[in-house]
């Protein structure tokens, strides 16, 4: 599979090792937060606020990521609900096979849940919302100064 394209800011700062050309019309959206869907279930819909408050103060934050947020607290609500049916009736359920035997079968919200998390977990990357994830993104924040950084470099001059 291939690897998601690189943004062009994010090619400028780090240097374009494929030598490509850059797209110079590339789309910048407006950093503002998207309003909350409000067909979204309650879960999904704090789930959406919460996650708007952290990316916006890690500066990732546009208008334009709405529809991806609300893909990704949908399937958060989803595990949730799924995660809370296994906690509390197990991971499987007991059935009588058409022979009349005693079989013990997977619940449906197992599969339900791994699924969920599958995209949720695709979702979170996109976002940096993973350690490794982080480390891909570029965000719309001024870069901060570290004090210590500073002060040696102070020294150094």
């Amino acid at each position: 599979m291939a690897r998601p394209a690189k943004p062009t800011a994010l090619k400028v700062v780090t240097g374009n090792a494929g030598k490509r050309p850059l797209n110079k019309n590339e789309p910048k959206p407006e950093v503002k937060r998207p309003k909350v869907p409000a067909h979204l279930s309650p879960k999904a819909k704090t789930a959406f606020r919460g996650l708007c408050d952290l990316l916006e103060n890690m500066g990732v934050l546009t208008i334009a990521d709405g529809v991806a947020l609300e893909l990704m607290c949908d399937a958060y609500a989803e595990w949730r609900d799924c995660r809370k049916v296994v906690e509390k009736e197990g991971r499987t359920y007991q059935t009588t096979s058409m022979a009349g035997e005693l079989v013990y079968k997977a619940r449906p919200e197992v599969a339900m849940a791994s699924d969920a998390w599958k995209r949720l977990k695709a979702m979170m990357g996109e976002f940096g919302l993973t350690p490794a994830s982080r480390t891909k993104l570029q965000t719309n924040k001024p870069e901060e100064v570290d004090p210590l950084e500073e002060f040696l470099n102070r020294k150094r001059s």
